[in-house]
């Protein structure tokens, strides 16, 4: 029994978020997130920075939204904007939105493809581009390993 219960902590205490590092040089840290989606918020400060426009800080509450429409689509088997009155509302009422956007994806494979999938389509550019202080990011599979991915912003 007492062998058992370090096992289990240990186990309970791993997931899939658990993608990042620590590098400590000359008494400054960097954390770099090894995730698809920390991979996605890189490339989006990168280009943003290219236009010499702000970066945009992850957002918990953004997140939380894009996870749970992500699944929403793995569910539908299809992308869509369904119920995004909704998602708007939240961040207006829990994080003072003043205006916010949304691009999703299917079928790319890694945060290059789905970037550059984002920044040849107007519309999603635009978000990208656009006048937003904060972004969620959610990038899930379906039962067939195909990624599915929403990105939210918000100003």
């Amino acid at each position: 029994m007492y062998l058992l219960l370090p096992l289990i902590l240990i186990v309970w205490s791993c997931s899939e978020d658990d993608d990042t590092i620590i590098i400590e040089d000359n008494n400054t840290e960097e954390v770099i997130d090894l995730t698809i989606t920390g991979e996605i918020l890189k490339l989006v400060n990168e280009h943003r920075e290219t236009l010499g426009l702000s970066s945009l800080k992850r957002n918990n509450t953004a997140d939380e939204l894009c996870n749970d429409h992500t699944q929403y689509m793995i569910y539908q088997g299809k992308i869509s904007h369904d119920y995004f009155e909704n998602r708007w509302t939240v961040l207006r009422e829990v994080e003072n939105a003043r205006s916010a956007g949304e691009n999703v994806a299917s079928g790319y494979q890694d945060a290059k493809s789905v970037m550059n999938a984002w920044l040849n389509s107007t519309g999603h550019k635009e978000n990208i581009e656009g006048n937003f202080t904060h972004i969620g990011i959610a990038a899930k599979k379906d039962s067939q390993n195909r990624y599915y991915f929403t990105q939210s912003f918000y100003k």
